[in-house]
């Protein structure tokens, strides 16, 4: 009887361990997903200002007035 609840025992272990390593990948490949997805998103229009802003495509009282145009929406 002993041999059979250490059997036992090494099994409930192993489909515990399973449950929880595939628990844990399906959070690492979500964690991948959403990565993922936020580098593919395009960029919102003050950070494509804060951009031009940066290369110095733009003066900062350009950028002030852009942005104040995009804050206020006129």
């Amino acid at each position: 009887m002993p041999v059979g609840w250490n059997l036992s025992s090494i099994l409930l272990a192993v489909v515990i361990a399973t449950g929880v390593l595939s628990i844990l990948m399906a959070l690492v490949a979500g964690r991948k997903a959403r990565a993922q997805l936020r580098t593919h998103m395009p960029a919102s229009p003050l950070q494509i200002l804060d951009q031009r802003l940066a290369s110095g495509e733009i003066s900062v009282e350009e950028y002030r007035y852009e942005r104040y145009v995009l804050e206020k929406g006129e």
